[in-house]
Formats: structure tokens, sequence, C-alpha cells
């Protein structure tokens, strides 16, 4: 959508949250397309009846549905003999990660596009695809027969899973840099409101609003639920505990955090940046307890390293900040609207763009079987998450500075195995036990957010487009259906 201004812009909070999860045919299409076009040049035509506020801005979003010519899934098989599919999305933007649910993936179409997408998930075979009238959804989520997506550019959707057609939405505020959470009825969501950012929690089915929480900022990837609380990290590095039920805040710690929190029985992992002897950033592990959100940990972070993915200066001149910057210029953001506190941000995990953020996962822990895995720039690394021991660490290829970012997105755990997608576009299969690469499939393509595992398969979506399906041929990859690991974002 253009920007003519950010006060001035329509801004959709797309939650699709797309019910009865099952396959269907294409939705009946509403306007007369004869194909699926990227929407970077046009703006989307809106219906008349949609509802506007007193400044004139859309209150709720409107979808379309688009045929599905031009969807293909191709099939393809590895050089060891692993089959898969690959189809290639319109635009060829940067891509979340998918949901998987009931035998289908939910995509939506990436930065700055328009189009949100499900497929089957054996074969790739598109179900519907439908356009949304704002811009840059995000990773989807999934629970109790719903999907929800929000995009950059910022409204809630409620879509049937079968055919599309979308049963709610709500307006919310731009930009939106992070993703929804779900808790039994309720749906999290961080956005910049009129007096600051706030965490709304809103009825999952039919968008009533339950309560509103105050927050610093926007949060880093999405909120965290875990038993009767919500926790999130801020870009400004403060971590939140709020009670779920009404909004209660617990408590509040400002400690420099650079990644969404993760609990582990009634502890709280986080990754967080300190200053070197250098003043150059580094960064490790701290553990909260999730009472009253004190420090527990003996002997300062655990696993602290010099952490030049974390440094403003070292991000701009790597061919990650270019990229970013041409994608936020193909959205109209020449510069970043104040509600989106760049500078704020870049100051916390180095990354000063909408496009940045709104990919940014960091150095986020998860505990799987008693080990603490995260990974860290250029390496991956495991620890003992009562002692912060290290177990393992193991090198990615390429070089951290001039690629920029981290060099892989957070790893994903099932059975024994750990599974993660890098920048140099390979998926990497690791052991847990000694962090042992088991298997390498290259890919080709940059990949920067986590993966999904469903039935013995990994979905994954590339930077230019591509969304990937591979038969592993391991029943035990399984259970990590969505970014996080499910729609709590604290494992499956």
């Amino acid at each position: 959508m253009k920007r003519i201004s950010f006060l001035a812009r329509s801004c959709l909070l797309g939650i699709i949250l797309v019910a009865g999860l099952v396959q269907a045919g294409p939705p009946q299409v509403k306007t007369a397309t004869d194909q699926i076009k990227p929407a970077v040049d046009k703006e989307p035509q809106f219906q008349q009846d949609q509802k506007v506020d007193g400044n004139g801005n859309l209150k709720s979003g409107e979808v379309s549905s688009l045929p599905l010519e031009g969807l293909k899934a191709r099939k393809f098989k590895t050089p060891d003999g692993k089959e898969g599919w690959s189809v290639t999305i319109p635009g060829n933007r940067p891509l979340a990660t998918p949901a998987v649910v009931d035998g289908m993936v939910y995509l939506g179409g990436g930065f700055g596009s328009y189009e949100f997408y499900a497929f089957e998930a054996e074969s790739g075979k598109p179900k519907w695809a439908i356009r949304v009238n704002d811009d840059g959804p995000t990773a989807a989520v999934a629970a109790k027969g719903v999907v929800a997506f929000n995009t950059e550019s910022c409204t809630l959707f409620v879509v049937d899973g079968k055919s599309g057609r979308m049963l709610w939405s709500k307006w919310l505020g731009d930009p939106l840099m992070s993703q929804p959470a779900i808790s039994e009825d309720k749906l999290l969501m961080a956005f910049p409101g009129g007096k600051g950012h706030q965490l709304i929690a809103l009825g999952l089915r039919d968008g009533k609003e339950f309560w509103r929480a105050d927050l610093e900022g926007d949060i880093i990837s999405a909120p965290v639920v875990h038993n009767d609380s919500v926790y999130l990290s801020t870009f400004n590095g403060t971590v939140y505990r709020f009670r779920i039920t009404d909004g209660k805040p617990l408590w509040q710690k400002d400690m420099n955090a650079t990644s969404a929190p993760w609990l582990y029985q009634d502890q709280v992992f986080v990754s967080r940046r300190e200053k070197g002897a250098d003043q150059k950033p580094v960064e490790g592990i701290s553990r909260l307890e999730t009472k009253k959100g004190e420090n527990n940990q003996a002997g300062g972070i655990w696993h602290k390293r010099t952490a030049p993915y974390l440094d403003a200066e070292v991000q701009r001149g790597s061919g990650y900040y270019s990229d970013q910057k041409a994608n936020d210029s193909s959205v109209g953001f020449a510069t970043g609207p104040a509600t989106a506190k760049l500078e704020e941000a870049s100051a916390n995990v180095g990354q000063g763009t909408v496009n940045g953020l709104w990919e940014f996962q960091g150095s986020r822990p998860c505990v799987f079987k008693n080990k603490l895995f995260l990974t860290q720039g250029d390496k991956v690394v495991a620890l003992n998450p009562d002692t912060g021991k290290e177990i393992w660490t193991r090198d990615l290829a390429g070089d951290l500075e001039k690629i920029g970012g981290h060099l892989a997105a957070p790893p994903v755990p099932a059975g024994n195995k750990l599974y993660l997608v890098t920048a140099t576009g390979e998926v990497l299969i690791l052991s847990q036990d000694r962090g042992t690469v088991l298997d390498t499939i290259k890919i080709g393509s940059q990949m920067r957010f986590q993966p999904s595992l469903a039935k013995g398969m990994l979905f994954v979506g590339t930077a230019d487009g591509k969304l990937i399906g591979i038969n592993l041929k391991d029943p035990s990859a399984d259970g990590w259906t969505m970014w996080g690991g499910g729609p709590s974002h604290n494992g499956a």
C-alpha cells in the first residue's frame, strides 16, 4: 500500500483466523482476476462498504479470493534420495515460517505482499489463495480450527480454512513487526496505539476485546504463553510478564534482552546484550525465575561471546542490511515511521529497518530434553539449562559480518535431532547429544526464518519467495508446526 505518511496509512493487522483446517476446493472469486499477480505497482481495490473511523482510516480488512493459476508445486529429489516439492510464490519476497496444521500449510506471500495461501502439506498442491487490502503478512499461528496472522501494515482477518472466506478482522496500528500468539480463547498481539505500544487480548473467534496493557515498544518475534501468563521482550530490551486472564502486569525487567523469552519449568531463558571491554556488544543467556523475574544464575550471563550481529555499525555494512533497505523502500518506507522506534531497536539488536525487525528472531533459546539450544551469530550451541555449562558448540559456514544478521535461524528440536536453516542456503540436521552434522540438504536460497516440522516433513520459506517441503523419511521430525513450535511459541 502506498505510504503518503505513516499517520495517513491504512494499516491492517491481518490476523487471519483460518477456521476448520481441512482440505477443500478454492473459494469463489469475488473479483475478476485471471491470474495471481504480485502486488507491487498497484494499490489493491477495496470494496466500498468497509468501516472507517472519523479520520477515514480503515477499521477492518477486506479479503478477495484469487484463482490458483500460476501456483504449481514442482517435485525434486536431493542427491541422497529425499523427495520434496517447491512452490514459487508470486513476487519472490522474503517468506516467514509456514504453519502446518491438519495436513495443510498456511503461508503469507512475504514482506510487501498482499496475499495469503493454503497448500496441501504432502504434495504442495494449492488449495486456496486470498488477497487482503494491506501488506506484509507475518508467520501464521493456528489453534482450535483457526489460523491467525497479522500484516506489517496492519489488521486481523478471520478466514474459513476450507474456502479462505473472512470471518472477522480488526485494525490496530502501524507498523506491526511481530506476530500474534494464541492462548485458549484469546489471541495476543502487540501494536502501536495512540498512547504508545500496547499488548491486546482479543477473542479468538469473534475479536472481542478482553484487555490491553502498556508496553515500551514493539516486541521481538511474538508473545510467549506459558501456563497462566504471557511473557515477551520488547526491542528496547525489556522483558514482561502479564496475567492472561485480565492483563495484570506481574513484573517487567529492563535488561537489554535480544530475543523472545523461552519458558522451562519455573525458569525464563532469554538472550541478553552487554558491553564488552572495548565497548562493543557481547551477548549471552540470562535465566530468571518466573515468579518475580529475579535473576537466579551465578556468575553472570552464560556463554558470553562477542556479537557483531548486534552491532548496528557492522550490520549497516552487510548484504543483509542492503536487502532490508531495498525491501523497506519497495513498500514506501524511505525512512521508518516514528512508531517503529527504529533507532532504539538498532541500539539494542543491531537491526534498524522495518523489514529487519519484522524478521528478527535473534539468539532465541529453547530447552528440549534438558538441553538448552540456541544460535549465536555464526555458532549453534548446546548448554546445560541448570548450570549454563557448554555441552557442545558447532561453527556455521559463512562470513558473519559480510552476510549480516545470524547465519542460521533459531534451531528446531525434534526426536534426537536438531534442525537448522541457514543464510548460506542449507538445511543442517545435527545430533542433539554431540552437535555432529548428520545431514546437509542444499537448498540454494537464503533462509532467515525458522522451519516447521510435521509428520516427517520439513517446511521452510526462503528469502527469494520459495515455499519448500521436504520428506525427511524420519517420523520423529514432527511437532514443531509453526514459529516457536506452536501457537504459544514455547514449543509444541
